[in-house]
């Protein structure tokens, strides 16, 4: 019989032991984790890159906020006199 990936006798470790299914599915398994935490470490790294930028917003959103409290609150003063 041809040995290949399929086969488990045919991955072979360090010492030429074959791979037992369960050695390859913790293989997969830590392939997929890695891949995640890669992932998470990239998107991560993006966001920490724009958090100035975000702050920048943040700040400009609530000085409009205020200076538009301000106009409400001369208006309220302004019609309150009449």
């Amino acid at each position: 019989m041809p040995m290949n990936d399929e086969d488990p006798k045919s991955l072979g470790g360090s010492q030429g032991a074959p791979v037992s299914e369960i050695e390859r599915k913790l293989m997969s398994a830590a392939e997929e984790l890695g891949t995640w935490l890669g992932t998470a470490e990239r998107k991560t790294i993006d966001f920490i890159a724009q958090q100035p930028k975000i702050t920048d917003q943040l700040t400009r959103i609530r000085d409009t906020a205020s200076r538009l409290l301000v106009q409400i609150e001369k208006g309220r003063e302004l019609g309150q006199k009449k």
